[in-house]
């Protein structure tokens, strides 16, 4: 059975690759080895692979790059004598002498199979292909019309785009009567098909060569939006994909979004959805003072302690790691909170500097804690669910900006403890 990774197993590989890709070659050459080994890899064959490749670093004409090299070698060879077997997915190895002026290593297990074995040293990590692996692929196209415009807008993953806005020709009410009045009917009709005719080719034109794209939703005034559909104007290829159509009172932008809230039920598997509904249910049971709802870190990990937390619910933005900076001369140590994004020059700046304490050269980060890995671990150790959730949506928005990114659904009211 394929397994299907959650949100936080992409979160955590998400934030690895960036802190991968904010590494840099100490000397600025090609000293930094990726290495993909897919399920199956002869693992004596890649060792024998590495071990040629360092032979031939030894004759590089830079002594400083050969010896960068051979020391990324060196340092994946003696861990691949402590692997037996490859994960299911494969594996992915980065390591190098990076800005810090350390042997770096990093080893990810993919969340989809690798298809790819692949060997490469650069001035740069090449994360691109585990890249690929996180792209939400399926599409969904969505789309609302009435006689006087039409509007698109794309949905994958998380993530919405709005596309276009068609204006039709169709001319308002008027007051004339009699034949005059005819035919103007006669006239606004033939104006409203062709609107209708407009609105399926720039439909063809936005979404018919779209790779993945899984099914289309189309909204509006019931007429219109019914005409539209039965009149067969829609292409055929796009025509077998409509999944649904839903009754919208707005168009343009507005209706978009009111397509959205409709079709909860046509797009039930979709991301974006899913979020706005996790967000949303936090807010409900807020209001209600029902008690089943925590937010704020003091709070959520008091719940975790409890064993109360039923679904954690965390921003991707709370992207904290607690680093420990200390000085072997005077034994100082400092616990500091900073951002992931931050840490690759903050690392920098704490190699510069001199101790505090007694002056000294030799700071260090001597550990760190990924603050959502942490929670991560917690979670798995109580039983709840960890979602995460993006900005993209207005709800994502507010659990990040209003409740600092963090909060919890609970199993049961702890007000009383």
């Amino acid at each position: 059975m394929t397994h299907i990774a959650s949100s936080f197993e992409n979160y955590k590989i998400k934030q690895s690759l960036e802190r991968i890709e904010r590494k840099k070659s100490q000397i600025g050459a090609t000293t930094l080895v990726s290495l993909y080994m897919p399920n199956g890899t002869s693992i004596p064959d890649v060792t024998q692979q590495l071990v040629n490749e360092r032979g031939t670093a030894a004759n590089i004409k830079s002594k400083a790059t050969g010896k960068a090299v051979i020391a990324a070698l060196s340092s994946i060879l003696n861990r691949l004598k402590q692997i037996r077997q490859l994960p299911d997915n494969g594996l992915v190895i980065f390591c190098g002498i990076t800005q810090t002026g350390k042997v770096e290593y990093f080893p990810i297990t993919p969340i989809q199979p690798l298809t790819r074995k692949m060997y490469v040293c650069d001035t740069r990590f090449h994360t691109e292909y585990l890249r690929e692996q996180l792209e939400e692929k399926d599409q969904f196209a969505l789309m609302v019309i009435d006689r006087e415009s039409a509007a698109y807008a794309l949905l994958r993953g998380n993530h919405m785009t709005f596309l276009r806005n068609l204006t039709s020709f169709v001319p308002g009410k008027h007051g004339k009567g009699g034949q005059s009045q005819r035919r103007i009917q006669r006239g606004t009709e033939i104006l409203a098909q062709e609107h209708l005719r407009r609105a399926s080719e720039l439909a063809s034109e936005l979404f018919l060569d779209l790779p993945d794209l899984k099914g289309i939703v189309i909204g509006g005034p019931s007429l219109a939006k019914d005409n539209f559909i039965r009149g067969e104007f829609l292409d055929y290829r796009l025509r077998d994909k409509v999944m649904g159509s839903v009754d919208t009172g707005y168009t343009g932008e507005q209706g978009i979004r009111e397509l959205m809230e409709k079709s909860v039920e046509i797009l039930k598997d979709v991301r974006y959805l899913e979020e706005k509904e996790l967000v949303q249910t936090f807010m409900r049971e807020l209001g209600k003072d029902t008690g089943l709802v925590s937010y704020g870190q003091k709070e959520v990990t008091k719940a975790m302690d409890l064993g109360a937390v039923k679904t954690l619910l965390i921003s991707e933005e709370l992207d904290v790691i607690q680093t420990k900076i200390v000085c072997p001369q005077c034994n100082y140590s400092k616990m500091e909170p900073i951002k992931a994004r931050e840490f690759v020059e903050f690392e920098e700046e704490v190699i510069k500097s001199n101790c505090p304490k007694c002056g000294s050269s030799k700071l260090s980060i001597d550990e760190t804690e990924d603050y959502v890995e942490e929670l991560g671990k917690r979670a798995v150790e109580t039983g709840a669910n960890i979602e995460i959730i993006s900005t993209d949506t207005e709800e994502g928005m507010i659990l990040f900006k209003s409740f600092g990114g963090l909060v919890a659904l609970l199993r049961y009211p702890i007000r009383e403890m």
